[in-house]
């Protein structure tokens, strides 16, 4: 297949291997319920609950979205699962808002860098070292245990800089 145009020649070769799905895909048609449950700004255990509703529902997709998810969810420690939710939620909230330094790629950067830094010191970070590749119980021993003990001002301070100079390290 040797034609004078090279691009002919690729569209000729991308429709010969390329299909129709019969259907749409699995994330479209779950996209307006992740969007309904995670959006906004919900506590993470009202997230759990409305996906332990939709785990009921009468459609297999949804009901096994909602399974993984919660699974997922489960794994995870309660103040970093409280931390996520915030992180997103702030992140949404400033969406188009160009003012805003969370608008911009340099300081979701450095809010990223900052966040990743100072949970890596928690407790939860070592703890689910421990629980999956060390001892390999697959039981990590969260402190706090449950979304209902998360102090949120902690989560809030880890949002917050500390000075121009700490700022740098951190």
């Amino acid at each position: 297949m040797s034609s004078q145009d090279p691009d002919e020649e690729i569209k000729t070769l991308l429709e010969k291997y390329s299909i129709k799905p019969d259907s749409e895909s699995r994330l479209k048609s779950l996209l307006p319920r992740i969007i309904s449950t995670f959006g906004g700004d919900k506590p993470v255990k009202n997230i759990i609950e409305e996906l332990e509703i939709h785990q009921q529902s009468a459609d297999t997709l949804v009901a096994e979205w909602a399974q993984d998810a919660l699974q997922g969810l489960r794994k995870g420690a309660p103040f970093s699962l409280c931390l996520t939710q915030r992180y997103f939620s702030r992140v949404a909230s400033v969406c188009g808002k160009n003012e805003n330094n969370l608008s911009k790629l340099p300081g979701v950067m450095r809010t990223e860098y900052r966040i990743a830094i100072r949970a890596a010191l928690r407790n939860d970070f070592t703890e689910g070292v421990r629980a999956v590749l060390l001892d390999k119980d697959q039981n990590p021993r969260w402190n706090p245990s449950s979304l209902e003990e998360v102090n949120f001002n902690e989560v809030e301070a880890l949002f917050e800089p500390l000075g121009p100079k700490a700022e740098l390290n951190v």
